[in-house]
């Protein structure tokens, strides 16, 4: 007869397996992020914090900015967020305290500073005609992902689309170029 565990011992046998497994996994290659929002009144640019996931990084590159950018200017602010942007390993004393999605107060004070920002009451106000596209720096590409808004502040993917590549040198004008692109494709999915 088998022996029926108790939720701790499983929780710890699970726990034991994840450690074990985490051991064993090849470490993900070096990368750096950013993302950039452009609403209506600003556009948010942030560098993250990268290990297989990013996170926003408090010590990194956090700027709001005109919400009507020409191409070169915010291919170069992009730029200066992804070089602002950070590989973060498991064993980094800082791990804990930057590797992690805010939380719901967190989101909310956010919100709330961001509706005051552009003078609007609600969340649909702010998000209206809004626009997000993620930027990955790995391999000397930047790779630029538009995201469809599909409410209550959140995003996701779009359907059959590619994303764009650049080799990591490209100028900043064709670089602006592609990312006001890529939010048009992001406003309009």
């Amino acid at each position: 007869m088998r022996k029926v565990l108790t939720f701790e011992e499983q929780r710890a046998k699970a726990l034991a397996r994840a450690a074990e497994w985490k051991k064993r996994a090849k470490p993900p290659k070096e990368s750096k992020g950013a993302i950039i929002n452009a609403h209506r009144a600003f556009t948010k640019i942030i560098s993250f914090a990268v290990y297989r996931s990013g996170c926003p990084d408090p010590k990194g590159y956090h700027e709001y900015l005109a919400p009507n950018m020409n191409a070169e200017d915010i291919g170069r602010e992009a730029r200066a967020a992804l070089m602002a942007s950070r590989f973060i390993t498991p064993d980094d004393p800082e791990w804990d305290a930057i590797m992690r999605w805010p939380t719901p107060e967190e989101i909310k004070a956010l919100n709330e500073a961001e509706k005051a920002r552009a003078g609007v009451k609600t969340l649909k106000a702010l998000y209206n005609g809004a626009g997000s596209v993620t930027l990955t720096l790995q391999d000397a590409k930047i790779r630029l992902k538009p995201w469809r808004y599909r409410g209550r502040s959140s995003w996701e993917g779009i359907r059959g689309h590619e994303d764009t590549v650049l080799p990591e040198d490209v100028s900043d004008e064709a670089f602006g170029k592609a990312i006001l692109d890529a939010l048009d494709i992001s406003r309009s999915a």
